[in-house]
């Protein structure tokens, strides 16, 4: 932009290097001093209000280059078109031709930085930092305690080998022991026999020299003699001799040994020394939310129900006998919950409607789903024998957890990390994911069958015996109910779209209704010539702006919503 050379506009396009003094932000131009007098009064620009160069500079770069110019015809925006919420130059408007609502774009710029648009966004951008502050925060505790958790399970791997060094070491003395004694006895009694024969030797020789002594220097009588002494003597070392044999003294000596089969094996039975893996519980935090009533600009209007149109971009068989429920999570799968007695399951689809898997949550019942993130469902049950909530992960398709509860649960749906069910005969109840712990924050005797939805800090509920759609605060305080008998047969499933307007599936019309906003307007957009047969289940993706329908049996609509 010209401003960013801080010289005079006029004066540099006429060859005259002057310094800018002032800046006009809509004639998006620098002027000095003279040339801003004859800025100030001409008529074109006399109300032109125009600020100093150095405030200009200031001001942030992504808001001092907003162009008030259209890109395309080179001229300044001179109107609004509220139809489309877009800016218009005068040659733009053949564009538009036909298009309601289009205003000068000074109606609506008047008294902008007093509207309540102004002060919302700015006490958003408040609550954005105190958010991010209050994330950080959190996410530095996550660190501390990610720390904390792996020193934790460190010192268990370390405890636990101790231990299991210390075991086995009392294991190996004991062993060691055993071995010591038992070849102790045996080399004792082994010791104890070649002595008793070292002994017998000693005596054996020393009788045979006797026998040559006498031989060859005693009498007769005396050898007779002490032949016979040394016969006897002999005879017992003979039969000593024998019982050594008989008493198995002799017998080899071996010690088998065998070590413990589990011993032998450990390295083959254990493979692992634990397993860890990351489990996350879904976070309780609130963020700070600053509780708008969509503020808008002045004279900026929400497209109107009567103008909305839905085209058909796909018809799919399912499969699923009964559904209930459906839901499109973050990655765009959809979930359907299926009340078959047969069956009870949640079925996921991919975004082009390829099953992906089916999850069975019997004894339990499949009445309404609701994701919690996007590898995360739950589902409700209104079986008597099994009344709660099932957290499955769709990833694992294990059931991670089931809450029980002492109502039936029918409409589910999460938002800000809390799940929100319809109870018949008690009201609206919030639970916690984490411990099960519920709220009632709504009580009214409500039917079986009804649905909840919740956006911009608002809930959304249906009510088949009353015929009515209820639109209250987190609280539970009514802002407006929407009651008709002739339009409203059996409402069931809803769900909103990005501009609040709630859809409800009629399920006894064969139809689908529309409600504006504030709950005033109503205009029914599909019905039993679309296809519809007893739908009980809606959900509009907010994301691609595609609104879901099934019918109670198979059949589930894709439609999109055209601008």
């Amino acid at each position: 932009m010209a401003a960013t050379q801080h010289l005079c506009d006029i004066c540099d396009k006429l060859h005259v290097a002057k310094p800018s003094t002032v800046w006009c932000p809509e004639c998006e131009q620098a002027f000095c001093d003279d040339c801003n007098v004859y800025h100030g009064v001409s008529k074109l620009s006399k109300h032109h209000v125009t600020v100093s160069m150095l405030n200009h500079l200031s001001m942030s770069s992504s808001s001092s280059q907003i162009s008030n110019m259209c890109m395309e015809h080179n001229e300044q925006y001179q109107m609004l078109c509220q139809a489309h919420d877009e800016l218009v130059c005068l040659n733009c408007i053949e564009k538009h031709d036909g298009c309601k609502g289009i205003v000068p774009l000074n109606n609506v710029i008047e008294n902008v930085k007093k509207s309540s648009l102004f002060r919302e966004t700015l006490q958003s951008l408040k609550d954005i930092n105190a958010n991010i502050k209050t994330i950080q925060s959190e996410l530095k505790k996550q660190q501390g305690s990610i720390k904390q958790q792996e020193d934790t399970m460190l010192s268990q791997i370390t405890d636990t080998r101790n231990k299991i060094n210390h075991h086995f070491d009392k294991l190996e003395e004991k062993i060691r022991n055993e071995i010591f004694e038992i070849t102790r006895k045996s080399n004792d009694c082994v010791k104890q026999t070649l002595q008793m024969l070292e002994s017998r030797n000693t005596d054996s020789n020393n009788a045979n020299q006797q026998l040559q002594n006498m031989e060859r220097y005693a009498t007769n009588l005396q050898t007779y003699l002490g032949l016979r002494k040394i016969q006897k003597e002999a005879a017992i070392t003979g039969s000593y001799l024998h019982s050594i044999i008989g008493d198995h003294s002799l017998d080899k000596i071996t010690f088998p040994f065998k070590l413990d089969d589990k011993i032998c094996t450990i390295s083959d039975d254990i493979q692992i020394f634990g397993s860890v893996k990351e489990q996350k519980t879904p976070c309780e935090l609130s963020l700070v939310t600053h509780k708008s009533k969509q503020a808008q600009l002045v004279a900026t209007k929400i497209k109107p129900i009567t103008d909305l149109k839905i085209r058909l971009v796909k018809t799919t068989t399912t499969g699923v006998s009964d559904i209930k429920g459906v839901v499109v999570l973050p990655s765009g799968n959809i979930a359907l919950s299926d009340m078959d007695p047969k069956c009870w399951d949640v079925v996921i689809f991919s975004i082009d409607w390829k099953k992906l898997c089916k999850i069975s949550i019997n004894p339990a019942n499949a009445f309404d789903v609701t994701y919690i993130d996007d590898k995360t469902v739950a589902v409700t049950s209104c079986e008597h024998t099994r009344k709660g909530i099932n957290i499955i992960d769709i990833d694992t398709e294990v059931i991670t957890k089931y809450i029980s509860t002492n109502y039936q649960c029918y409409g589910i749906t999460h938002y800000n990390g809390s799940l929100f069910v319809c109870a018949p005969q008690k009201g609206i109840f919030k639970l916690n994911p984490s411990n099960g712990s519920s709220t009632c924050i709504v009580q009214a005797d409500l039917p079986s069958w009804s649905y909840i939805e919740i956006f911009d800090n608002k809930m959304y509920y249906t009510n088949d015996f009353y015929k009515t759609v209820v639109c209250c605060d987190m609280d539970g305080k009514s802002i407006w109910t929407f009651k008709n008998v002739d339009i409203l047969k059996y409402p069931h499933g809803i769900s909103l779209d990005k501009s609040g307007n709630v859809y409800v599936a009629c399920s006894s019309s064969n139809s689908v209704m529309v409600l504006s906003s504030d709950g005033k307007n109503n205009k029914q957009i599909l019905s039993q010539d679309d296809g519809l047969q007893f739908p009980c289940a809606l959900h509009f993706d907010r994301h691609r702006n595609r609104l879901f329908v099934a019918n109670g049996k198979q059949t589930v609509f894709e439609y999109e919503v055209v601008d």
